[in-house]
């Protein structure tokens, strides 16, 4: 690729990501009217006068757990690059999961966040196929943490998960179906990859059948590449066990303190401990219940969710001041926090590289 192709590929990616913003700022602002102008208990002297009266050790401890939320993917990240030979240091790390959050949250289907985390951590020197191997076996970990959450929430606490309302409960069960599929799809590239190829390739020419899609080639060139990715990764990986666990662990204990933004906001409100739990497996089921919607940053499900969720345990001005106040934090806050960061590392390497130039 000469000069010139190059600047226009980075400048429609450019285009792309500014049209996302935009996107997600006003989808995050239709969100917020949805919760403030829609209700007819929501008042903004009420919220000020609710956030005045949280300002207590429990709400640090929410502000503190979305620090952990963004350093535990970074860590999980930053052990599997290490054990294939490439270490690199925790604020690094902070850096590749600050990307991915950051545009996860703007793009359908966290499809962003990925490329991101890639851009960064190659720019650092990792061999982009350290970098592949890394990031899709955090994904897999991600897949698999998020399906041990929704199905705890379900299990801890079943009375939860029956208050919700149907169109919830809907979310929930076809969140953990999604996330089933892609455990079971994850495991069997790692294991039988040719069997899944084969069914990949059968659903293709079903579909080219029914007249759905006009060609398949290129789709099945497509797949081909992505198993052949997710295989390189068991091989690279291949019998090293402890590093499996140490990015499952992480993924788990970075879902757990998201969930537990939600729950230490709670407190600092002057929720009761008693309902922490309920508070715990709400999260729980909403979060695994967003994944089924493919909006940026699950806004709009995850708010309505929320409501829905809470007026179980609480009134419903409580439950808007709640979702509106722990939404906020784990993440608007999140994500301007994730933001910031990329945008100084991005100005660090576009200062070393115009120096290079000189």
């Amino acid at each position: 690729m000469d000069k010139n192709q190059d600047g226009l590929h980075e400048g429609k990616q450019s285009r792309k990501k500014l049209l996302w913003s935009i996107a997600f700022i006003l989808i995050a602002a239709l969100s917020v009217w949805a919760v403030v102008g829609q209700s007819d208990s929501f008042s903004f002297t009420g919220f000020v006068t609710y956030i005045s009266a949280s300002m207590n050790p429990y709400l640090l401890l929410a502000f503190l757990s979305v620090l952990l939320y963004i350093f535990f993917e970074g860590l999980a990240i930053l052990r599997i690059a290490k054990s294939l030979g490439h270490s690199r240091n925790l604020g690094q790390g902070a850096v590749y999961s600050a990307a991915d959050i950051y545009f996860s949250a703007i793009t359908p289907s966290a499809t962003g966040g990925q490329p991101a985390s890639a851009y960064f951590m190659i720019k650092d020197g990792i061999p982009g196929s350290v970098v592949t191997v890394s990031l899709i076996l955090n994904l897999v970990m991600y897949t698999f943490s998020t399906l041990v959450f929704g199905v705890l929430g379900i299990i801890l606490d079943f009375d939860v998960f029956l208050s919700f309302s149907t169109l919830s409960k809907v979310l929930i069960i076809l969140g953990i179906v999604i996330q089933g599929l892609l455990a079971t799809f994850f495991i069997l590239v790692l294991k039988k990859d040719a069997i899944l190829y084969k069914l990949g390739c059968g659903g293709l020419g079903l579909l080219k059948k029914l007249h759905i899609l006009r060609e398949t080639d290129t789709k099945k060139q497509k797949l081909r590449r992505a198993l052949d990715s997710y295989s390189a990764a068991s091989h690279a990986l291949g019998g090293r066990r402890r590093v499996v666990f140490e990015a499952l662990t992480c993924n788990l204990l970075q879902r757990g303190f998201l969930i537990l933004v939600y729950v230490f906001t709670f407190l600092a409100t002057g929720g009761a401990l008693s309902n922490a739990l309920d508070v715990f497996c709400i999260e729980s089921l909403v979060f695994i219940g967003c994944n089924a919607i493919p909006v940026p940053g699950a806004m709009g499900v995850t708010d309505f969710m929320l409501l829905d969720g809470f007026k179980g345990i609480m009134s419903a001005e409580a439950a808007e001041y709640l979702g509106l106040l722990a939404r906020s934090i784990s993440f608007y806050l999140c994500v301007i926090l994730c933001g910031l960061l990329i945008l100084v590392r991005y100005l660090q390497i576009r200062f070393r590289h115009t120096e290079k130039t000189k």
